[in-house]
C-alpha cells in the first residue's frame, strides 16, 4: 500500500504554489509581449496607411508632370516661353501650387525641342506618422517630353502637292490659302490630275485609289520613297471623298491659331484632315511616272468644286498637325507633322 505522509503533502502543496506563481508570472509576461506586439502592429499599420497615402500622392504628381510636359511640348520648338507657361498652367489647374512646378527647356535633336517638368508637394499629409513627430512629407515627380517629326507616316492619301522645281516647299504651301489637291478634267498635265499610286507598283486600279482616299494608305511611307503618278481623271474621286468626310465642317472649326496668329494648327483630328506627299512637278510626263516624296504636309479638305469629271478637291494646308505614331522621329520642323513623346 502507498501512504501519503505529511511531508509529501507539504511538498505537493509547495509545488502547486510554485506552479501557480510561475503561471502568474508567465501570464504577466504574455500581457507585456502582447502589449508590445499591439504597439508594433499599430506602428506597421500606420506606416502602411501613410505609405499608401504617399503613394497615391506620388501617382498624382507623376500624372500631372507627364501631362504638363506633353501639353507644353506641343508649343516647341517655336515658342519655349509659351511651352513653359502652358506646363505651369496645366499643373496649377490640377491642384499643384505654381511655386512647386519647375520647368526647363532643353535640346534632344534640335534646339528647344525638349521640356522637363518637376512637380512637387512639400506638405503631403501623413496620418499616423504624427505619433512619431512626422507631420508631412515631400513628394515629387518629374517628366520629360520631346517634340519631333515622324520619319514614317501612315494613312497618307493618294493625292500629291506638286510644287515647282527649285522652290522652297515650305514657302510654296502657303498655309491658310486655297489649294487644289486634285484637279478635274481639263486641268491635267499630260493626263495626270495629281493622283498617286502610293505602293509604287503599276496597276493599282480604281479600287485601291478609292480605299486610300477613304482610309489612307496602310503602309508606312518616308521622305525619299518613290511612288507613281496615277494617270486618268479617276471618276470615283468625288464619291470616295464624300464617303471619307461624311459631314463637312468649316475650316475654322478644325484649326486653331498661335497667339501671334501666324501659325495654323490642327485643333482636333477629323476625317477632313489628311496627310499629303509633297512632290516636284512633272517635267515631261508620259503616263504613269515615278516621283520622289520630298516631305509630308498637313492639309484640311475644305470642299468639292464642280460636278462629275470636272470636280476638283479644294482645301488648305496648315502649318502643324500633331499625330500619333510609334515609329522613329527626327528633329522637329516649324511646318509639317509633329509627334510628342515622353522620354524615360
Amino acid at each position: 500500500m502507498f501512504y501519503v505522509t505529511e511531508n509529501m503533502a507539504d511538498s505537493r502543496a509547495d509545488n502547486m504554489a510554485y506552479f501557480m506563481q510561475r503561471l502568474k508570472d508567465q501570464k504577466g509576461q504574455v500581457v507585456v509581449i502582447v502589449a508590445i506586439l499591439i504597439v508594433v502592429m499599430a506602428g506597421i499599420s500606420a506606416l502602411v496607411i501613410d505609405e499608401g497615402s504617399l503613394y497615391q500622392e506620388r501617382r498624382l504628381q507623376q500624372t500631372v508632370a507627364d501631362a504638363a510636359a506633353l501639353a507644353g511640348a506641343q508649343e516647341l520648338p517655336e515658342d519655349p516661353d509659351r511651352a513653359i507657361q502652358i506646363a505651369v498652367d496645366y499643373a496649377a489647374s490640377h491642384g499643384v501650387d505654381v511655386e512647386n512646378v519647375y520647368v526647363e527647356i532643353d535640346k534632344t535633336l534640335v534646339p528647344n525641342d525638349t521640356i522637363k517638368v518637376r512637380s512637387s508637394n512639400p506638405d503631403a499629409s501623413v496620418y499616423f506618422g504624427k505619433v512619431l513627430g512626422v507631420t508631412s512629407a515631400d513628394v515629387e515627380a518629374s517628366a520629360t517630353a520631346m517634340v519631333g517629326r515622324p520619319l514614317e507616316v501612315y494613312d497618307v492619301v493618294p493625292w500629291g502637292a506638286f510644287i515647282p522645281r527649285g522652290v522652297n516647299w515650305q514657302e510654296w504651301l502657303k498655309p491658310g490659302e486655297d489649294k487644289i489637291l486634285k484637279f478635274g478634267a481639263g486641268e491635267s498635265i499630260e493626263g495626270n490630275f495629281y493622283a498617286l499610286d502610293l505602293d509604287g507598283r503599276p496597276g493599282g486600279g480604281s479600287n485601291d485609289y478609292v480605299d486610300r482616299i477613304i482610309n489612307g494608305y496602310p503602309e508606312p511611307l518616308s521622305v525619299g520613297d518613290i511612288v507613281l503618278t496615277e494617270p486618268g481623271n479617276m471618276a470615283k474621286t468625288v464619291s470616295a471623298t464624300n464617303a471619307r468626310v461624311g459631314t463637312w465642317d468649316s475650316f475654322e472649326d478644325l484649326v486653331t491659331y498661335s497667339e501671334s496668329g501666324d501659325i495654323i494648327k490642327l485643333a482636333r483630328n477629323d476625317s477632313q484632315f489628311v496627310v499629303v506627299p509633297v512632290i516636284y512637278e512633272l517635267e515631261d510626263p508620259k503616263g504613269q511616272e515615278k516621283v520622289e516624296i520630298l516631305a509630308f504636309a498637313p492639309f484640311i479638305l475644305d470642299r468639292i468644286e464642280g460636278h462629275g469629271g470636272q470636280a476638283q478637291i479644294v482645301g488648305k494646308f496648315i502649318h502643324q498637325a500633331l499625330i500619333v505614331t510609334a515609329g522613329e522621329v527626327g528633329g522637329a520642323q516649324s511646318l509639317g507633322l509633329k509627334v510628342v513623346r515622353l522620354l524615360k
